[in-house]
C-alpha cells in the first residue's frame, strides 16, 4: 500500500513538473529569451553556471534546466510503472509516448538554436511546443492510468479495466478526428506566438483591420487564421457534448469529459481575446497556454476512454445467451 501512494505521488509531482517544463518554455517564447544563452547547448553561454544572469538568460537556462530533471522524472515513473504493471499495455504505451516526446522536444529545442535567425526556426519551435504538448499529455494519461489500475481489487491481478458500456463506431471516430484536428489548431497558435503576429491585428477584435480574411502568408493573415480555426473548436466541442449527452447517458466519464472540455475550450476562447486587449501580458499568455494543455489533455482522455476507432467491440455474453435460447426455442417447437 505504501508503494503505490508513493508511485502516485511520484507520478503527480512528474505531472507538475511537465507542466512547469511547459509554461517555462511558452515564456521563452512570450519574452523572445530564446538566445538566452548564447548558441551554446545545453550549458549557457558554454558555461554550467553563466557568469551574467540577465532576465532572457534566466528564462532560457531555467527552461533547459527543468527539461532535463523532469525528463529523469518521467523516465524514472516509466520505469517504475512499467514494472509494477508490466502486463498492462496502456502503461506502456503512454511510458514510451511521454520519454520519445520529451527527447524528441529537447532534439528540436537544441535545433531552434542551430536555426537562430533562420525561417526554419519558426517551424521547428512550433514543432517544439506541439511535441511538448503531446509529452505532457502522455504524463497526464500515464498518472491517471497508475492511479486507476491502483483503485481497482488487488486480489484480482488478470483485471485491468472496468467494465463500460462502448459506444458506437462513429462516435470513435468523431473523438479521434476531433483530437487530431485540435492539435492542428494548437500549431496555428504556436505559429502565431513563433512569427510575433500575436498583435498583428494591434488589439482589435474580432476583426483585423479592413478585413475579414487576409493573406494567410502575412502575419494578419496568421493571427487570422488562428482566431477562425480557434472559434470552430468552441462549435465542435458544443456539438460533441451535446452529442454525449444525449447518446451515451450510461457513460459518465465521456460526459463529464466533453462537458470538461467545452468549459476549457470557452476559457480558452476568453483567455486569447484578453490576450490580444492587453497587449500581450506575459502572466495572460501563459494562462493561455496553460489552458490549451490542459483542453487537449482532457481530449485525449475522451480518445482513451472510447477506446480505438479500429478494435472489434466485444459481443456481450447476454446477447449470445438470449441468441442461443431462441435458435433452441425454435428448434424444439419445429
Amino acid at each position: 500500500m505504501l508503494n503505490r501512494r508513493l508511485m502516485s505521488i511520484f507520478a503527480i509531482i512528474t505531472s507538475f513538473g511537465a507542466y512547469i517544463m511547459l509554461l517555462l518554455g511558452a515564456a521563452v517564447t512570450r519574452t523572445d529569451s530564446g538566445q538566452g544563452c548564447g548558441n551554446s547547448w545545453p550549458f549557457c553561454h558554454g558555461q554550467l553556471i553563466p557568469e551574467s544572469l540577465p532576465i532572457a538568460t534566466v528564462y532560457e537556462y531555467s527552461h533547459r534546466i527543468m527539461s532535463g530533471a523532469d525528463s529523469f522524472l518521467i523516465f524514472a515513473l516509466a520505469l517504475w510503472a512499467w514494472l509494477a504493471y508490466r502486463r498492462d499495455f496502456r502503461i506502456k504505451l503512454f511510458g514510451v509516448m511521454s520519454l520519445f516526446f520529451v527527447v524528441l522536444q529537447a532534439i528540436l529545442g537544441a535545433l531552434t538554436v542551430v536555426y537562430e535567425g533562420t525561417y526554419a526556426k519558426e517551424g521547428l519551435l512550433s514543432l517544439h511546443f506541439g511535441f511538448s504538448l503531446i509529452s505532457f499529455a502522455s504524463v497526464i494519461l500515464l498518472t491517471m492510468r497508475i492511479m486507476q489500475l491502483q483503485r481497482l481489487d488487488p486480489t484480482q491481478p488478470e483485471r485491468t479495466a472496468q467494465q463500460v458500456a462502448p459506444v458506437s463506431k462513429w462516435i470513435q471516430i468523431v473523438v479521434w478526428c476531433l483530437a487530431a484536428y485540435t492539435y492542428v489548431v494548437v500549431y496555428t497558435g504556436a505559429l502565431v506566438g513563433h512569427a510575433s503576429a500575436t498583435l498583428a491585428c494591434g488589439q482589435q477584435f474580432p476583426t483585423c483591420g479592413s478585413t475579414y480574411v487576409p493573406s494567410f502568408m502575412t502575419s494578419p493573415g496568421i493571427q487570422v487564421l488562428h482566431r477562425y480555426s480557434a472559434a470552430s473548436i468552441w462549435f465542435l466541442l458544443l456539438a460533441l457534448m451535446v452529442v454525449m449527452i444525449r447518446l451515451a447517458r450510461d457513460r459518465r466519464d465521456l460526459i463529464w469529459g466533453s462537458l470538461w472540455a467545452f468549459v476549457l475550450v470557452s476559457l480558452q476562447a476568453l483567455s486569447g481575446m484578453a490576450t490580444v486587449l492587453s497587449g500581450a501580458q506575459l502572466l495572460v499568455a501563459l494562462l493561455h497556454t496553460t489552458i490549451i494543455s490542459v483542453l487537449f489533455s482532457v481530449i485525449c482522455y475522451l480518445c482513451v476512454q472510447v477506446e480505438w476507432p479500429w478494435r472489434r467491440q466485444p459481443v456481450e455474453r447476454s446477447s449470445v445467451v438470449s441468441l442461443n435460447n431462441a435458435e433452441k426455442y425454435q428448434h424444439e417447437t419445429v
